[in-house]
């Protein structure tokens, strides 16, 4: 049923990305293989007469869903021809509606295993060179990947996708809809392209997917990934998504804890609120106190971790006494890097048709009080790092003589005195000081 990737399409192409950064990494792979075809996706995101426009959506709010229909109406009015789109919204959505919002193609999940459908509108003009193109992107997003496209990025990161789809179904989310059951990339397709992007140059990987920990590959787990990516020759750094609870993160603690294997001293670790009550409706699937046990394992083997979370406010049923319980949880460990949305009602899901709704204004409120929180817990976590060495990998020079990257703790970091040709360089800075979240770095090596 693959298509070659060699197959010519006419014009260029704008590609536009929205959402998380597996929907990124999915976009570099789609303009890997749209290059190799021979035809170039030039550099914007918005589309104009005589040219094609991908747009690979994000669903997991409503609010993106109409933002990805509004933006497949604005390419038919700017005469963008073919218009694809694929993605979340493609996957959730009536091919009629996709269609009458201005696609000419749908590049859409089939209901089992990684194959994917491509649909054309009735009333596309050019149906061939439009399918055409809808193939290309489809072949970008199977598993395992076509031979000889390596992705395209645009930074000395680069993610990685080894794992996609989810079967947890809670209450408030869209992707087990949108992407289907849980499945892994085999590992000899994930390294065949890691060691690819090291041979270009790239330093850091970042390993992606939706529950990224839930990899295997016979009777491999997600340790073996990260030891074989992190031998992978020109490979400085490993990077992981976050890690759900419950999907073995003692797994993941063990690595950070070994020294070898080169993964970056992060974790991203989803909370989604500090209530019992609350996760129980959320249909999480660990209690609060299941979520503390396990930051405490995590800090004790590496106390300097950078430690990250998600957070929604506001859910239907959040009373005070349930927001002061996620407050307290985030006031009492050193978190560095919250992502805090006020809860959307979410059509197709549970708890959009919850009742005890929280009125738009609080919810925003809260979100606001846990955000001014975590600023301050970002700049006290960076303090800690005041007078000690730390390894940054240099991702741009500015005109101040000056170099910017991110620390393994992914902390922003500002080297003085650098420039052009330290890009993409793996350094070594003594921190002298800290303004709010950025470290201030003098080399050492």
């Amino acid at each position: 049923m693959k298509e070659s990737a060699t197959e010519q399409t006419d014009n260029a192409v704008v590609l536009q990305t929205m959402g998380c950064r597996l929907n990124h990494a999915e976009a570099a792979a789609i303009r890997g293989v749209l290059e190799s075809a021979g035809t170039a996706v030039l550099p914007t995101v918005h589309p104009a007469a005589g040219c094609g426009y991908v747009l690979h959506t994000c669903a997991v709010t409503a609010a993106a869903q109409t933002e990805a229909l509004r933006h497949l109406r604005s390419a038919r009015r700017a005469g963008a021809r073919p218009i694809v789109v694929s993605g979340c919204t493609a996957n959730v959505t009536e091919q009629v509606l996709l269609f009458e919002a201005g696609a000419d193609v749908a590049v859409i999940r089939e209901p089992e295993g990684d194959d994917y459908a491509v649909a054309v509108s009735p009333a596309a003009e050019a149906a061939a060179t439009a399918a055409a193109l809808g193939r290309h992107v489809a072949e970008a997003l199977r598993f395992p990947r076509c031979a000889g496209t390596l992705p395209a990025h645009a930074s000395t990161r680069a993610p990685v996708k080894i794992q996609d789809g989810c079967l947890f179904r809670c209450s408030y989310c869209i992707v087990p809809d949108a992407r289907g059951n849980p499945r892994s990339r085999p590992l000899a397709d994930v390294l065949a392209e890691c060691e690819a992007l090291a041979a270009h140059g790239f330093r850091e990987l970042v390993l992606t997917g939706v529950n990224v920990a839930c990899w295997t590959d016979g009777d491999r787990t997600f340790s073996d990934v990260v030891r074989a990516v992190s031998a992978i020759r020109g490979v400085a750094r490993v990077r992981m998504s976050s890690v759900e609870p419950r999907t073995g993160e003692e797994e993941v603690v063990a690595l950070l804890a070994e020294a070898q294997t080169k993964l970056c001293r992060t974790l991203h670790y989803p909370m989604q609120s500090g209530s019992d009550r609350i996760l129980a409706r959320m249909r999480r699937r660990y209690t609060a106190p299941d979520y503390r046990r396990a930051l405490d394992r995590v800090l004790a083997a590496v106390p300097d971790i950078g430690l990250g979370a998600d957070i929604i406010t506001g859910f239907p049923g959040e009373d005070e006494a349930a927001f002061a319980e996620t407050v307290r949880l985030v006031e009492d460990y050193p978190f560095s890097n919250l992502h805090v949305f006020p809860y959307s009602e979410r059509p197709g899901t549970p708890a959009a048709a919850f009742p005890d709704p929280v009125p738009v204004r609080v919810r925003r409120d809260r979100a606001r009080i846990l955000l001014d929180l975590g600023v301050r817990k970002r700049a006290a976590f960076a303090q800690r790092f005041i007078g000690r060495t730390v390894e940054v990998l240099i991702e741009r020079t500015d005109g101040a003589a000056a170099a910017h990257g991110w620390s393994s703790e992914y902390l922003p970091v500002r080297f003085a005195q650098l420039g052009p040709a330290d890009e993409g360089m793996l350094l070594r800075g003594r921190v002298t000081a800290a303004d709010g979240e950025t470290l201030l770095a003098e080399r050492t090596e």
